[in-house]
């Protein structure tokens, strides 16, 4: 009963632990202790390896020690693959913007790429737009759509222009490839003003080249290009990142304590039946 009890709470515990480790503030700001301390939790699989194999050597039960070294393995493997995966795409993009500062009534005619390098959220000023008649794409598989975030001052359809077009408003597969179209983000709502910095690492360098084309395109330059999605709240756009990995760390702990559980009642009653039949077969041996 009790090897059934521990194989039944601890691997839960582990998965636990080790998304709780790499899931959130903690692994941000001290990666390598987080990566450290949930290398620790290995410990129960180790330590039922070597029940297993005293068992083993000794001739006793083997089955709830190799069960026992399956369920902590897994555990262990799927809570650290679930954890990372969960911070890549919710938690750190969440703390990275919360690490940057939040800027208001920003100008884009009067501010530059370099000035606004550690901007995470901004508020940009009445009259700011989206110059979606200057948008561009980069397709790579994906469709990667740009369009510069401007005002009157930088529209050469009003016969103005900027000296470098350093804020974008991008966005994946919000756009045609083969026409200057943008429908990215909150575009089409008149109060959208804001922008919420696009912090991966892995679509920026497409984001680029689309300015790049854009720059060839529209006879214009983009010095020091800075990317954004167009939002009327980006405090909350924010948010919505942090809820996404909490959601998800609870539906992934509530899901491996589901099968976890499975594979512990599914072992008892293969383990009983196993049992029963062994005692027949004595039983019949004996009576012969």
């Amino acid at each position: 009963m009790a090897k059934a009890v521990g194989c039944l709470i601890v691997p839960p515990i582990v998965f636990f632990l080790s998304t709780a480790l790499l899931c959130f503030r903690f692994r941000f700001t001290c990666p390598r202790i987080a990566w450290c301390l949930a290398l620790t939790l290995l410990t129960p699989a180790g330590a039922a390896a070597w029940l297993a194999q005293k068992a083993t050597k000794s001739g006793g039960e083997v089955g709830w020690a190799r069960l026992a070294v399956i369920l902590f393995s897994l555990a262990f493997a799927s809570g650290v693959t679930a954890g990372d995966i969960t911070y890549w795409y919710f938690s750190q993009p969440f703390f990275l913007l919360d690490s940057l500062t939040a800027y208001d009534q920003v100008r884009p005619a009067e501010v530059d790429g370099v000035r606004l390098m550690d901007a995470g959220r901004v508020r940009f000023a009445e009259g700011t737009r989206l110059a979606t008649d200057m948008a561009m794409s980069f397709t790579s598989w994906d469709i990667y759509c740009v369009a510069p975030i401007t005002s009157s001052e930088g529209l050469p359809s009003q016969g103005s222009r900027l000296n470098s077009y350093d804020l974008w408003a991008v966005g994946v597969n919000c756009c045609n490839s083969a026409q200057a179209n943008f429908h990215c983000g909150e575009y089409n709502d008149p109060t959208a003003r804001a922008g919420l910095r696009q912090v991966s690492a892995e679509a920026r360098p497409y984001f680029r080249l689309a300015v790049q084309q854009a720059e060839a395109a529209y006879n214009i330059e983009a010095r020091h290009p800075l990317f954004f999605y167009w939002v009327r709240d980006p405090q909350q756009e924010q948010k919505l990142f942090f809820e996404a990995a909490f959601s998800n760390w609870v539906l992934a702990n509530g899901l491996h304590f589901g099968v976890n559980a499975f594979a512990v009642a599914a072992y008892v009653t293969l383990f009983a039946k196993a049992s029963k039949d062994r005692d027949a077969h004595l039983i019949a041996a004996l009576q012969l």
